[in-house]
């Protein structure tokens, strides 16, 4: 009995990992704070009284290139977005998601947090890097698929940078 006990503790201990790993650097915690939120005062003022994505000027400026395993061909894509509209000129396949997913989730693009716990599961050769501004900000941004928490990764940028290559 109390080795049944035992094992459904740690069964209990390994599924909150998990899920904690799946939820990936979106969800708050003591190793990953909730990102605040500029003030008001703190942005840039605009000169028309229209806030700054009504202006024509890309909230968005990014390149997406994507490559399947080593030594494939690699695919290369523009993205530029005034909030979540993509402006003439992206080459994204999948521009409107691309920027709806920017506009609704800039997080997506910031650094992982660092000492993550990831599950040990590779998800495939593919890698993404994104690169360019984002609200005026420098964006370099590597995607793969070597752990749990890249993979969960690749899963929350997927309209940014396609399914894996394996996905059908």
């Amino acid at each position: 009995m109390q080795l049944h006990a035992r094992a459904l503790m740690l069964a209990t201990a390994l599924l909150g990992l998990l899920t904690a790993c799946a939820l990936g650097p979106s969800t708050p915690g003591p190793s990953n704070p909730t990102p605040s939120t500029p003030s008001p005062s703190s942005s840039t003022p605009s000169t028309s009284g229209q806030p700054s994505g009504t202006q024509g000027a890309p909230t968005a400026d990014l390149e997406v290139v994507v490559v399947s395993a080593p030594g494939e061909p690699e695919q290369r894509w523009t993205l530029q977005c005034s909030g979540a509209a993509p402006l003439p000129g992206s080459t994204h396949p999948s521009a409107a998601a691309a920027c709806a997913l920017l506009d609704a989730r800039r997080d997506v693009l910031d650094p992982p947090a660092q000492n993550r716990l990831c599950t040990q599961q590779y998800g495939g050769p593919d890698v993404a890097t994104v690169t360019g501004t984002l609200d005026g900000a420098p964006v370099d941004r590597r995607f793969s698929r070597t752990d749990g928490c890249e993979i969960a990764d690749w899963s929350a940028a997927q309209a940014l940078i396609g399914p894996p290559s394996g996905a059908v």
